[in-house]
């Protein structure tokens, strides 16, 4: 336990949130006092009514069978207090929608987001270093802003998230405004809204509740709240933003706020927390004053379904444990907060510990995402507490600086909240969770090696499971005694095994410096698979199931049946071109809950091509088209290649469609449909010469949609994309007019020149080698050896490709010696070696 001058200390460097330089903010402090002086006497205003509550969160999510069967299929937990959730730092509405498939694939129940109402604006752009604090720096209570997006996007990404059965967090800054008076809103810019107690300055006493609740963090304008006018206003943007389908609150500083029963009975907490929302939480930091329970007891009484405040002794503890590697189970048991386990989310660090400065007391910047992973193996397995999982920006923190700028606000973050560990970690919480396994945690051989043990104890396996968190060697688990049923478990990461019997573990091992998964992932899910388009007469679809029972299929051509997994049926025959058949799936999961899927392809017209045209822009040294299918149900990504994509061909003289100057690419046919979109680019990798282009946001711009012949004139700023109604001949083979040969570079560099011939006659041929340090291949077809080994020479054109084998033997002779040369070797402790040489002496001398 550390002292309760440490804990002052940390919530102070907790304020850092919102910190610039200190003797800016003492300036800034005095200049504001100020102006309140000069405003003391501003009227108060009829205080509006409550806003009604429209959505009830828990209704639309939980007690929906459409919702219950998305989470149903990602295995997620029933409640948001028993899930893990992705705290999205910084990342945009419209970046987190973009990542909604892969994080309910993780296994994450809800999503973080940052403040979502209007805030103070920075000057410094989108970059992370001291800027990333202006969203906890709110000017109104609107929702939008300059980081996260509009409301029309807060919308998009609450649907999105609903449709895959994730629920969305937004975080609230309901204790104070920003420290610049001229930029808060009229409505909210009058004095008597505001505390102005510790003469209108900062807390002095972190040991004196009420300054604590009554004084300003840093200069920030504390929000009087006493005052039903602010609670309202608070309560109705809280209420709107429910009313978009967001499912809970997190509410910053909330410890800053008094409670009901304090001072003159604040009603702030019981007006503003009746909004709608299932799940809602306090940033509470543990201290002598915190009054943890009773904030825990006030959120929870005033959700539909589940209240919290943060476990911030814990996260210390976790640090400390991870930095050692002494991962003592006696030490890491206890939640250390009068709230209790059920009522807590727990973090392994959270935005502040990151983002204070480094060498604060309880920083966590220093610490490796490895540890950090660790630590989510210790806290996202157990059965208590929401844990939280802070997503870093890009390639920062660790022995990396703090902010590396590898991303920008808005963006993604660092992948590792879908390293497959973490992911591992996150569907066994839920499956052990939904079936409300009991928990217990031992050492495995040393204290740097921990087990989390789930179980049940009815004498099945599958219902248990086990989580091994190494920081040290390899361990053998032979001999370990275990609360498991007998059985064999698989590490759901690595596909290693463990064996049970006798309440032993009887053969296997927990590798070192990694999360080991054990147990039987027993979430039910049901699908139809298959190509998007066909061009025969009919086409094969593949049903899959996995611990459903029950399960069904049905046709838009009307067949329908049971199944199993892996059945095939054969759909088509009766669909005319150019329409679509629809399979649908269904099944039971082991509560009886409804999961479904659902598969749509196209029969196409088996002449029609899909052709994208473009001109190469003058500042462009070359055409690619990156293709893709825009299919957010896919489970992976389909793209002719990995960006850039394909290089495009310039139009053949035969070729009926095409235009002088341009050039072409065929869609592949596994790619044609109606969500396939093409990008133009320049073919580097790393530069941003492509059509479309980045947002002004620097966010990727969806491609152009493309299910037919349509051209791009080559424009980047004005660009036109239209159809094209012309009958383009597809490519029907093409031939290299040359067998596989070999080269040997031993009688020097021998290149040859390669044709292919095409049906029909002239169509375009682009060439590309599969290893280019072994043999390159020009765009016109000659091919260069360059060193011994293998290379397989490719001719394409349209979808069709032929290819050969080069074989490069031998090794190029050395260059010849030229005469009058001196080789010398440098003497040690010579910097340089010159070589002066002349001829002659006296007035003829000459020298090099």
């Amino acid at each position: 336990m550390h002292s309760s001058a440490h804990w002052h200390t940390a919530t102070h460097e907790r304020t850092h949130a919102y910190h610039k330089k200190n003797t800016i903010w003492k300036k800034l402090a005095v200049s504001l006092a100020a102006v309140a002086t000069a405003i003391g006497g501003v009227t108060v205003t009829t205080t509006a009514a409550q806003a009604a509550t429209n959505r009830d969160s828990y209704a639309d999510t939980v007690e929906n069978s459409t919702f219950q069967a998305a989470r149903a299929k990602y295995g997620l937990a029933k409640e948001m207090s028993e899930g893990a959730t992705l705290h999205a730092w910084e990342w945009s509405f419209k970046t987190i929608e973009q990542h909604i498939p892969e994080i309910a694939a993780a296994g994450y129940t809800s999503v973080q987001t940052e403040p979502i109402s209007a805030i103070h604006t920075g000057n410094k752009g989108k970059i992370f270093t001291e800027n990333w604090y202006y969203v906890y720096q709110p000017t109104d209570t609107t929702i939008g802003n300059w980081v996260m997006g509009s409301e029309s996007d807060l919308k998009s990404l609450c649907a999105t998230a609903h449709k895959y059965g994730v629920r969305i967090i937004v975080d609230v800054v309901a204790n104070h405004m920003t420290a610049t008076w001229n930029a808060i809103a009229d409505r909210w810019r009058k004095s008597d809204l505001y505390h102005h107690d510790c003469n209108d300055g900062d807390v002095q006493d972190y040991n004196n509740r009420y300054q604590v609740t009554h004084c300003k963090l840093l200069g920030l304008y504390d929000i009087n709240t006493s005052k039903t006018e602010a609670a309202n206003m608070m309560h109705d943007y809280l209420v709107q933003a429910v009313n978009d389908g967001v499912d809970g609150f997190r509410f910053d500083a909330a410890k800053h706020i008094e409670l009901p029963d304090e001072y003159d009975g604040s009603q702030y907490w019981n007006i503003v927390l009746n909004n709608g929302a299932q799940f809602q939480y306090g940033e509470v930091l543990q201290d002598s004053i915190s009054h943890d329970a009773d904030y825990a007891k006030l959120f929870a009484n005033n959700s539909r379904h589940g209240g919290a405040v943060t476990a911030s002794y814990y996260g210390v503890k976790l640090r400390g444990a991870l930095s050692s590697k002494n991962l003592n189970a006696g030490n890491l048991n206890n939640w250390d907060n009068a709230a209790g386990g059920n009522n807590l989310v727990s973090w392994v660090e959270s935005h502040d510990n990151y983002s204070n400065k480094p060498d604060d007391y309880g920083a966590s910047m220093k610490m490796s995402e490895w540890e950090m992973t660790m630590g989510w193996g210790v806290i996202g397995s157990r059965s208590q507490t929401m844990p939280l999982y802070f997503d870093r920006p890009v390639g920062s923190g660790g022995s990396q600086p703090q902010f590396a700028e590898k991303s920008q606000l808005g963006d993604a973050g660092s992948p590792s909240w879908k390293d497959p560990q973490v992911v591992a970690v996150n569907h066994f919480r839920n499956t052990m969770n939904n079936n409300k396994a009991a928990e217990y945690m031992r050492n495995c051989g040393a204290n740097s090696c921990l087990m989390v043990e789930r179980y049940i104890k009815d004498g099945n396996s599958k219902n248990d499971g086990v989580t091994i968190t190494n920081m040290g060697d390899t361990q053998n688990l032979a001999g370990t005694t275990t609360t498991l049923d007998d059985g064999s478990y698989t590490d759901q990461v690595s596909g290693g095994k463990i064996t049970v019997s006798g309440g032993k573990i009887t053969s296997g091992s927990a590798p070192a410096g990694k999360i080991s998964v054990f147990f039987t992932d027993n979430s039910a899910s049901v699908s139809a698979s298959g190509s998007k388009s066909f061009k025969t007469n009919t086409t094969t679809v593949t049903l899959n199931a996995s611990n459903a029972t029950n399960t069904t299929y049905t046709t838009s051509e009307g067949k329908s049946g049971s199944y199993k997994d892996g059945d095939t049926i054969t759909v088509g025959a009766s669909t005319a071109v150019g329409g679509t058949v629809t399979v649908k799936v269904q099944g039971k999961d082991a509560d009886g809950q409804t999961v479904s899927g659902e598969f749509t392809c196209t029969k196409k017209d088996p002449n029609a091509t899909s052709t994208a045209y473009a001109k190469k822009p003058n500042a462009w040294s070359n055409l690619y088209a990156y293709v893709y299918v825009d299919d957010p149900d896919a489970t992976t990504l389909q793209e002719n290649a990995k960006w850039p994509g394909e290089p495009m061909t310039k139009v053949a003289a035969s070729d009926t469609c095409g235009q002088d100057g341009e050039y072409k690419y065929e869609i592949p046919d596994d790619l044609v449909g109606d969500n396939a979109r093409i990008i133009f680019n320049d073919g580097n990798a790393t530069n941003t010469k492509k059509y479309p282009a980045d947002t002004t946001d620097g966010e990727d711009a969806a491609g152009l949609s493309i299910d037919g012949n349509y051209a791009w004139n080559g424009n980047t700023s004005s660009g036109t994309w239209e159809a094209r109604n012309c009958v383009v001949t597809p490519t029907k083979s093409v031939r290299i007019d040359q067998s596989d040969y070999s080269v040997d570079l031993s009688n020097g560099v021998t290149t040859k020149q390669l044709t292919a011939t095409t049906d029909p006659k002239g169509a375009s041929v682009s060439w590309s080698s599969s290893d280019k340090d072994v043999a390159t291949v020009s765009p016109k077809g000659v091919v260069t050896p360059r060193k011994a080994g293998k290379a397989t020479i490719t001719a394409k054109s349209g979808t069709k490709t032929s290819s050969i084998t080069v074989t490069v033997t031998g090794q190029l002779p050395p260059d010849p010696v030229a005469k009058n040369t001196v080789y010398a070797s440098k003497p040690s402790g010579w910097g340089k070696i010159y070589a002066y040489v002349y001829t002659g002496d006296g007035a003829t001398a000459a020298n090099n």
